[in-house]
């Protein structure tokens, strides 16, 4: 049998379908209600261009409650940041003086006493009066400084830390309140077509409508683009060792029949898809990027068209591919062929390495082109 380099692949096929490798849901930035839908479902759109808008009515009094929330804490701030110098410090300040004051006044006055008692010109009643008068004032100084003391840790304390805090918090409110509400309008993210938005629990959702009532985060249009396209397929587990990222893909389906498009795996998924029955075999996503198709191939492929992928395993384009009845294996469970050079030549053993099963029979490494022995029946 004549051998000679050909071009050598295995496949890998699998079954999907086409969608958009680019699409986009957009949803309700704020609880409001629909003032106006400028498109259509099926519309094609460019980018930037307005598609829904959104009564800002709630959103500009939640955009108010948190500006004055933002002063308040804002107020609070400043306060503590310039305590020191606060009408309740300047008081307690003021209080200590005061208090300093009168007992400096009272203990003169009770040294004055004391001299006028030891001449024996006054009773010893009034000294022991401004004595207890002096202690009396000696602890309303304590307790005035104790005081000051306290408001003034304030400005430096955990109040003072939490009021910057809530300043913190009431500012990052306000600004995200303030990015809601600049949302009003809602604008294609990219060029592409509009469609109703895919509900979680609903065959297909309603489109969005005028005067509807939303809450944020409620999904209200979506943009899918056309410029690039995808498969999505599925593969067993059995199967999943032989894949990886970028390996080439021929997609064919009934949709587009004549056209091949050239495509690679971009994305194999981590988790396996969960199975009702005990024990049966997971199943894993495999997306595969469509190249740039041919102008024809673009025009009659459409989403959710059914695609049939072919997974190039392996190629090479000099394979040697010889029958498996070819292959033999002497006493030492070494693989050889029968193998001469040319007709004229004289058959030998030639020791091979056998490779990959392919279509065309089992890949052999050891020989050039030439001839092999095949047994025949």
């Amino acid at each position: 049998m004549l051998i000679e380099p050909q071009r050598i692949e295995q496949q890998l096929g699998l079954v999907g379908r086409i969608q958009a490798a680019r699409q986009q849901t957009l949803a309700a930035p704020f609880e409001g209600v629909i003032r106006e839908v400028l498109v259509q479902e099926g519309q094609v759109v460019e980018a930037g261009q307005p598609l829904l808008r959104l009564d800002p009515a709630q959103i500009h009094i939640q955009l108010r409650q948190a500006q004055a929330q933002l002063l308040k804490a804002e107020r609070e701030a400043h306060q503590l940041r310039h305590w020191r110098n606060s009408p309740e410090v300047a008081r307690a300040r003021r209080t200590v003086q005061t208090a300093g004051s009168a007992l400096q006044a009272t203990q003169a006055n009770l040294r004055d006493t004391r001299a006028l008692f030891e001449r024996g010109i006054v009773a010893r009643m009034e000294v022991d009066t401004l004595a207890q008068q002096v202690q009396a004032q000696r602890q309303e100084l304590t307790s005035a400084e104790d005081e000051l003391r306290t408001l003034s840790a304030r400005g430096d304390g955990e109040e003072r830390h939490i009021a910057e805090m809530e300043l913190a918090n009431a500012q990052a409110r306000f600004e995200a309140v303030a990015r809601q509400s600049e949302r009003q309008t809602l604008k294609a993210p990219f060029a592409g077509v509009v469609v109703r938005p895919q509900v979680e629990g609903t065959s297909k959702a309603a489109l969005a409508q005028p005067g509807v009532q939303v809450t944020q985060g409620a999904p209200l249009l979506s943009v899918i683009g056309l410029g690039r396209l995808q498969v999505l397929a599925r593969v067993e587990e059995a199967d999943l060792h032989q894949l990886h990222e970028q390996m080439p893909v021929h997609i064919t389906g009934d949709g587009f029949a004549g056209q091949t498009l050239n495509g690679h795996i971009t994305g194999i998924a981590v988790q396996g898809n969960a199975t009702d029955a005990l024990g049966a075999a997971a199943h894993y996503d495999v997306v595969v990027s469509v190249d740039a198709p041919q102008a024809e191939a673009a025009r009659q492929a459409r989403l959710g068209m059914s695609a049939r992928l072919a997974i190039i395993l392996y190629e090479n384009d000099q394979g040697i591919v010889v029958p498996p009845e070819a292959l033999e294996a002497d006493d030492d469970g070494k693989t050889y062929v029968m193998y001469r050079a040319s007709l004229e030549a004289a058959p030998v053993r030639q020791s091979v390495k056998p490779g990959r099963v392919v279509a065309q029979g089992v890949e052999i490494q050891g020989v050039r082109a030439g001839y092999v022995w095949v047994p025949s029946g």
